[in-house]
């Protein structure tokens, strides 16, 4: 590190992100983590379920017990779901999918060669600003997203000789905040109003949310994100990283990029391909039912939940039409072997997911998670805080809760029925709940331990960009995005209450 690098990460700010990142490097791998944490929760599930340990469901009035791992329902549910808890694992089969599509794109240089004839004259200083809008834009992918975006960006990044885990974590960033920022309507609008709704019923008193209940204040989120955040990894982000060292690299960054004949007719021919599959796509979706909703249009779409095959579909078509056009590929066994020599790297994410697959699993099979959820609402609520305190609270009670559980639709399931109630008795629209619902889910999304994309994104960028990268590096930089999008967000928040706005049409934070 030169003494300019040095000065820049001196400092009380610095201090704390270098002795986080210290800690973070002390971690082991993620299979030695999620198996110790494992073995720790089966302990807790014995010692709690001795204990009777429990909670009573506010949706069901049912009494949550924790079950006991050394038990014979334990063993029995082990032996029974080993392989279904690692198949079944949601993150495994997504990412394995799109790795074959976006690996072959890369072997035959079709990616690479894209963003250098198309971005070679954008702005260097747009970069940061461009890379955290389109994270947020394509989160309308949903989860999908985090793995899809974040690579193409790290490639943006070496292709303008900057460095490319930046880029990975600051689109990784721009998706995981784009669950409350991204101005484009989504599933998560549609999942989080429904679970909102339901818990209105249970009060009789003719409220209900909609779609475009939370739209403003998603608009201001996204101006704050794109500006604010983009700013963040601009000046105070990519400094502290220093000045890439491209020989650790797998590929050079090189000089000027100069087109080749060949490379040419593998552009043009991939183009092509891209229009006929678009024109299928769009043919599909004008077809009534069959890629849209016929009520509801994009939301709940065909289209939507199988983005990750139509994705996959449009990288494989263009990937081997520019091969095959560019003189990369010769026949089908050189397609096997591209194939081959991305999905080789994918080893140690498929022997992490197998075991965070089991921790997931067993935590939702001992009831800890629910009851946990359960019993942290209920003291938060008898601590008899009042007004924006109560708010901060509520969001800072999620964001702990997203370290154990990273499923936004299963946390709010839990707590809308306590806190809907009990917020709209204050006098607070149920839709200003649910926006302070999703500031904490959306902001703790980016560094939660539980979200396998972070980790797999780590072996991305080991494998491709610096093999000493360690988990450390990647904790403090998520931890400065997470921190300032938090306090950004409360601040917008404060001005929602203090002026009372609309957070969407016709819908103001007091009843």
């Amino acid at each position: 590190m030169n003494k300019e690098q040095e000065m820049k990460n001196s400092g009380p700010l610095s201090a704390i992100l270098n002795g986080l990142e210290w800690l973070g490097n002390l971690l082991p791998t993620p299979l030695t983590i999620f198996t110790f944490l494992f073995v720790f929760l089966a302990i807790i599930s014995f010692i709690l379920s001795s204990t009777g340990f429990s909670a009573t469901n506010f949706t069901t009035n049912e009494v949550v017990t924790v079950q006991n791992f050394f038990s014979k329902a334990g063993l029995h549910w082990l032996l029974g779901n080993l392989v279904k808890n690692f198949t079944g694992y949601a993150p495994l089969g997504m990412v394995l999918v799109m790795s074959i599509g976006i690996g072959l794109c890369e072997e035959v240089g079709l990616l690479n060669h894209m963003i250098n004839k198309s971005l070679k004259n954008l702005p260097a200083f747009l970069l940061p600003y461009l890379t955290i809008c389109i994270g947020v834009v394509g989160q309308v992918a949903s989860d999908s997203a985090q793995y899809i975006i974040p690579p193409l960006a790290g490639a943006l990044y070496f292709s303008k000789k900057r460095n490319p885990i930046v880029g990975v974590l600051t689109a990784f960033t721009g998706v995981g905040l784009g669950y409350l920022g991204n101005p484009l309507f989504t599933t998560t609008d549609v999942l989080a109003t429904g679970i909102t709704n339901t818990a209105l019923k249970a009060m009789n008193n003719g409220l209900s949310v909609d779609v475009t209940a939370n739209y403003y204040f998603k608009v201001v989120s996204f101006l704050f994100i794109g500006i604010v955040l983009g700013f963040v990894s601009d000046k105070f982000i990519e400094p502290r990283f220093g000045a890439m060292d491209f020989s650790k690299a797998k590929a050079s960054s090189g000089t000027a990029f100069v087109e080749s004949d060949a490379q040419r007719k593998g552009l043009t021919a991939a183009g092509i391909v891209a229009l006929i599959y678009v024109a299928i796509i769009a043919l599909g979706m004008a077809m009534p039912g069959v890629l849209l909703h016929e009520k509801t249009g994009l939301l709940g779409s065909m289209f939507l939940s199988g983005i990750v095959p139509i994705m996959w579909g449009l990288f494989m078509a263009c990937g081997l039409a520019y091969g095959f056009a560019s003189g990369v590929l010769k026949g089908e066994a050189s397609v096997a072997k591209a194939l081959a020599k991305r999905m080789a790297t994918m080893g140690s994410y498929i022997i992490m997911a197998f075991m965070m697959g089991q921790f997931m699993a067993l935590f939702d099979w001992t009831k800890l998670g629910t009851i946990l959820s359960i019993k942290g609402a209920i003291a938060l609520e008898e601590a008899n805080f009042t007004g924006f305190p109560l708010i901060i609270s509520f969001i800072i009670f999620v964001v702990l809760l997203d370290f154990l559980m990273s499923s936004a639709s299963a946390k709010w399931t839990l707590l809308a029925p306590v806190f809907v109630p009990m917020l709209v008795y204050l006098g607070y629209h149920p839709a200003f709940i649910q926006v302070a619902y999703r500031i904490g889910d959306a902001g703790a999304n980016i560094m939660g331990p539980t979200n396998a994309f972070l980790w797999m994104l780590l072996d991305h960028c080991k494998e491709m960009y610096d093999p000493s990268l360690k988990f450390g590096k990647f904790l403090s930089t998520q931890m400065v995005f997470t921190v300032v999008s938090q306090i950004g967000w409360w601040v917008i928040l404060f001005l929602f209450v203090q002026f009372n706005f609309q957070i969407g049409p016709g819908v103001s934070v007091l009843l």
